[in-house]
């Protein structure tokens, strides 16, 4: 826009991005002829939606493009009573975890906040052609928010402005494998927002085998800043637990971690490891020195003062599987036996590569599967909570 248009334009302009997402300025009425046509040209999103792909359980994942180039995927998942929306905050991901398939594509770009909310808007756009509403937006898709805080802080204020997107603090959850100086951040300037952390080892030295070192910050330092966040916010905490078989979920695994998180506000919800796929797009990975799934280490690495899991030859090409129904039952029964809230969470999407640790911005993954022409989606049969 002209920056000596009057000021009541610009609030129609931003009335309209985020009051009616994906519906081109030309329809923007309000506005005078010539404003509308020098927007559309303009363009109404820094992202572009390059493909969809959807499963009968519900989900839906976009790939998203920026301006130059990147890809990164965003996943609607659709239940009875709700919708969330998980949004990317990087292009692939520094932090490099051993399970995770965004972590084997390295690390491109921050997002901007503008691509942030713009992942938002784009959900939102789907959601009114099948006549629902955005629930709840979880930052768990590609990347580790707390290392584009402020991109992240900016987006919040964004999506929680009553004049625009009007979403509120506690439908926003924001997910990190354990960075304090952030956690301590974030429960500064947006205390209503909800804390995730992610843990997936209740010992420092089995979480340095799944964690690189440059991320991996001791556990104390991490549920001492967490609980800092609890003292200030009063927000309970969501501990993530991603579940391998034969690496972290013994019994053991299970009252140790009961140990840590024993006398505070928790809630933990396990999670079965998702297979990934060995193959990054090129489109990400290509750069030098990412580092692919085959080249991550072994877990016959791990010190020899912790138990010995080997992987059989039924891990997948990343040396994990995922834990059996016992396993995952038997850990929650002991967290629940020592007044853990827990839940086993039922990962959505996981048939199309949309689940969690799953995201890859793979162009291949969307077989001949393009948004219809109308922006409608594909009818999706949406099971029950």
């Amino acid at each position: 826009m002209d920056s000596g248009a009057e000021q009541y334009r610009y609030l129609q302009v931003y009335e309209h991005l985020t009051h009616h997402p994906g519906v081109a300025f030309t329809e923007a009425t309000p506005l005078p002829v010539e404003l509308r046509s020098t927007l559309e040209k303009l363009g109404a999103s820094v992202l572009r939606e390059t493909a969809r792909r959807s499963s009968q359980d519900g989900t839906t994942k976009l790939l998203l493009t920026g301006a130059d180039g990147a890809c990164i995927e965003t996943v609607i998942m659709r239940y009875s009573q709700r919708v969330t929306a998980c949004v990317s905050t990087q292009v692939g991901c520094p932090v490099g975890c051993a399970f995770c398939a965004t972590g084997a594509l390295g690390f491109r770009r921050n997002l901007s906040a503008a691509e942030i909310v713009d992942q938002v808007r784009s959900v939102i756009a789907v959601l009114r052609s099948e006549d629902r509403t955005l629930s709840n937006v979880v930052y768990m898709g590609m990347g580790e928010p707390l290392l584009n805080l402020q991109a992240v802080l900016t987006s919040i204020r964004l999506l929680t402005d009553p004049l625009g997107i009007g979403m509120g603090h506690r439908s926003l959850s924001v997910s990190t494998v354990g960075i304090p100086a952030g956690i301590r951040r974030l429960a500064d300037e947006e205390p209503q927002v909800n804390l995730a952390i992610s843990l997936h080892a209740a010992d420092d030295r089995l979480r340095a085998l799944l964690i690189p070192a440059k991320y991996c910050h001791p556990l104390a330092e991490v549920l001492n800043a967490a609980w800092d966040h609890f003292a200030l916010t009063r927000r309970k905490l969501l501990v993530e637990y991603v579940l391998l078989g034969g690496v972290n979920d013994s019994p053991e695994d299970a009252r140790r971690l009961a140990a840590l998180l024993k006398g505070h506000v928790v809630a933990v919800n396990l999670l079965a490891w998702n297979r990934v796929t060995s193959s990054p797009d090129e489109s990400l990975s290509a750069a030098e020195g990412r580092p692919s799934l085959e080249s991550r280490p072994s877990l016959e690495s791990r010190p020899s003062d912790t138990p010995s899991r080997t992987p059989t030859q039924n891990h997948s090409p990343v040396g994990f599987r995922p834990a059996t129904r016992e396993a995952i039952e038997g850990f929650r029964s002991i967290l629940v036996n020592h007044h853990i809230e827990t839940v086993v969470r039922q990962s959505k999407g996981s048939g199309i590569d949309a689940a969690c640790g799953q995201l890859a911005a793979r162009r291949r993954s969307y077989p001949a599967e393009t948004p219809p022409a109308d922006g409608s989606p594909p009818f999706i049969e949406t099971p029950p909570d």
